[in-house]
Parts: structure tokens; sequence; C-alpha cells
């Protein structure tokens, strides 16, 4: 045999060992974990329940330990059931894996964070900046974080960029005003939410119940727009 037909050879095996191989050995779900995975998500972001979100995604990561996304659902989920540590554990693991995800370093500085771990979260933070440009609700959760860790002129950073981004977001208004507030400007607070309420873009409700925003309620620009 010829080599040029023996290396052919070799290369039809190799597609054909590869088109076998197991999914999950691939790093990637099979269509029953990809289903577990999503139901875990559902389960978390609705509320519905986190121990049935924490089940459905340990299942996905029993099978396959590398898949990022499952690492980063199952921090967040540890963190909402407060065992940080775990939390803290699984973030790491996101960040190795995804090294280039900007979502993974924020979960990873929230994790730090509730775990006492100031300057990793704020390290973690700044990689997470570096790598999230475009994407208005992530600046707005880098905003509500760098407050968090004592960063205020970050945060008012943040959240600028957030409504420059997208000026229809009410989450971006809501959170400079918040921002501002904890820096005692509240006649620039007090001016972010009149715009926001002008534009129809902010409820009322919203703001008397939230427990920064509800400190400006009386701010003489804003009593006749919150009637």
């Amino acid at each position: 045999m010829t080599t040029k037909r023996l290396c052919g050879w070799v290369v039809v095996f190799l597609i054909y060992s590869l088109a076998a191989m197991p999914l999950k050995a691939q790093g990637h779900r099979s269509p029953e974990l990809d289903v577990q995975f999503h139901r875990a998500e559902t389960a978390w972001k609705s509320g519905a329940s986190v121990l049935e979100a924490k089940a459905r995604v340990d299942r996905v990561l029993n099978e396959i330990p590398d898949d990022g996304e499952a690492r980063k659902l199952r921090a967040q989920i540890l963190m909402d059931m407060d065992r940080r540590q775990e939390a803290l554990f699984d973030a790491r693991e996101a960040v190795k894996i995804r090294p280039d995800d900007g979502e993974a370093y924020l979960i990873l500085s929230e994790a730090a964070r509730l775990n006492g771990n100031h300057h990793l979260a704020v390290e973690a933070l700044d990689a997470a900046a570096e790598r999230v440009l475009e994407d208005p609700d992530f600046h707005i959760r880098l905003s509500w974080n760098a407050s968090l860790l004592g960063q205020p002129e970050r945060a008012e950073a943040f959240a600028r960029i957030a409504l420059a981004l997208d000026s229809s977001k009410a989450a971006a208004y809501y959170q400079l005003a918040r921002v501002f507030i904890r820096k005692n400007q509240d006649d620039a607070a007090a001016s972010v939410l009149e715009r926001g309420l002008r534009s129809d873009l902010l409820d009322p409700d919203a703001i008397r119940n939230d427990s920064i925003l509800t400190q400006i309620t009386a701010h003489e620009s804003l009593q006749e727009l919150l009637k």
C-alpha cells in the first residue's frame, strides 16, 4: 500500500472515530442533557425551585464536568442557596473552562464578594469589564457589583454605559439613579428618574417600592410624576 493511500485511510478512520465519539467526551451535551440544562435554567430564572434547578444542573455536570455554561449556572444557583464556598468553586471552574467569558468572571466576582474575598472580587470584576463590550444588561450588573464593592465612580461609569447602549432600558435608569443616591447626589438621581418617567419607561410603583430609590420620591421634580 502506498504512503499516500495509507494516509487517506488514516484520515477516513479519524473522521469515523470522531463521528462515533460520544458527545459528552467531546464536551457537548446530548439532547437529553441539553433538556436538563434548559429546564434547570428555567427553574432558576423563574424562581420556581432552586432545588429542582440544582438537581437538574447536577445531572449535566456529573456527565460533563467541563460544561462551562452549566458551571456558571450552578454557581449562581448555589449563591441563591447561600452555599457560598461551593459557588466560588464552580465560578473558578467556569473561568478555567471559559477564560474569555465575561459573564464567568462576573459570576466569580459575585461569588468572591459573598465569600469575603474582596481582592479576588475586584480582580474578577476588572476581568469581566474587559470582556463585556456592548451588552447593557451586563453593564448594569457590573455597576451593581461595583457599588457593592465600594467603587462608586466605576459603578456610575458602568451604569452610564448601559444607558448609552440602550436608552430604552428601564433597569439602566434605575441603576444609575441608585448610584447617584449612594453618592449623595439626589438632584442627579432625580434627573435620571425624571427623564425615564417622562419617556414612559419607568414604573412609579417600582420607584416607590425600591429600598434605595424611595429615598428621593419626595424630590420636587418627581412629586408630580409619581402621583
